[in-house]
């Protein structure tokens, strides 16, 4: 899992980051697919939409922070909306779905590894346990975070970028 002290002492944002961001300066004028992110209180997923986004800048972005997962540099879309790189997991070009490895043009590995490559268990007793978990995160009483059953060996990490966690 990522955690906020995994880039202390360390080169932030890592340098495939740099790397990506020179393919990307090489697509801008042209439609690309994203991956991104998806925050709530609760919860962190992404969204594999298919939509195409016409990108026409990047630009510096002023304030960014690896606990908040701000990415120095924001994606300026066509139709006015903009995306901190931070809150992308993926970005390819000529298709979304299963691109060829030279169409993709970024993506977020560590991330990618906790959403979408980590083995689910969907059992009756981790069901619970996520369940109490969060109950017990969310109105802050870690009584119900306490459960008599025996824990999963991987305890969730719910608050993984989401607004308000630790």
């Amino acid at each position: 899992m990522i955690n906020k002290n995994e880039y202390r002492g360390k080169l932030w944002p890592p340098v495939e980051y740099f790397q990506q961001l020179s393919r990307l300066y090489d697509a801008i004028g042209e439609e690309i697919y994203l991956v991104p992110l998806l925050e709530s209180n609760q919860r962190l997923t992404f969204s594999m939409t298919g939509k195409p986004h016409k990108l026409i800048a990047i630009i510096d972005f002023p304030e960014p922070d690896p606990e908040q997962h701000l990415y120095p540099h924001l994606l300026v879309f066509a139709d006015g909306s903009g995306l901190n790189l931070g809150k992308i997991l993926k970005i390819s070009r000529n298709r979304a779905f299963n691109p060829d490895i030279k169409d993709v043009l970024y993506e977020d590995r560590p991330m990618q590894n906790v959403l979408m490559y980590t083995p689910r268990k969907l059992n009756r007793d981790y069901i619970q346990f996520v369940s109490r978990f969060a109950l017990g995160e969310i109105l802050g009483k870690k009584e119900l975070q306490q459960f008599s059953i025996k824990a999963p060996v991987e305890k969730p990490q719910l608050s993984l970028f989401v607004k308000g966690g630790k």
